[in-house]
């Protein structure tokens, strides 16, 4: 097998991952959304299964750069400009693997803000909530006269 049809098969490998990293970034959008913490953690464990296949697949394509006597850090596009044969195989490859990165990464930062909008949103009414357990009045007994147990026992 010469060295741009390992390649090839190896990035092919990748994007297939990707493309359901993608999917599963998709789908917590929705999970987050509707609040559902049970099925985000186990969106969240499948992913992580991608993600470590990933890995896998990643240090497949380190040991065939090195095996093929090529700088494990060289940057994809310089090796695909000196590939002598299936170039445009390569190309399209690595333009859909930058296009569904882009889509990974912008759905990550959506649903990063949609967590962080959750947890404010969580922490202004753990702030109401225990703001309505606070005394309302003022005297001299420090003790816990003004407290109730409930967010509606609160003396006018």
């Amino acid at each position: 097998m010469s060295f741009s049809e390992e390649l090839t098969k190896v990035l092919k490998e990748q994007l297939n991952i990707l493309k359901a990293l993608e999917l599963i970034a998709y789908d917590k959008t929705d999970i987050i959304v509707a609040d559902d913490v049970e099925a985000l953690e186990k969106m969240t464990r499948e992913e992580e299964g991608y993600i470590n296949r990933m890995a896998t697949v990643e240090e497949e394509r380190l040991r065939l750069l090195d095996s093929w006597g090529l700088n494990i850090s060289t940057p994809i596009s310089h090796i695909i400009d000196k590939v002598p044969d299936g170039r445009e195989e390569l190309i399209q490859l690595q333009d859909s693997l930058v296009e569904v990165l882009n889509s990974i990464q912008e759905r990550n930062v959506l649903n990063q803000e949609l967590i962080e909008d959750n947890l404010q949103w969580l922490n202004f009414n753990m702030n109401l909530i225990s703001n309505t357990r606070t005394s309302a009045t003022y005297g001299k007994d420090d003790g816990d006269k003004g407290v109730g147990n409930s967010l509606f026992d609160r003396k006018v």
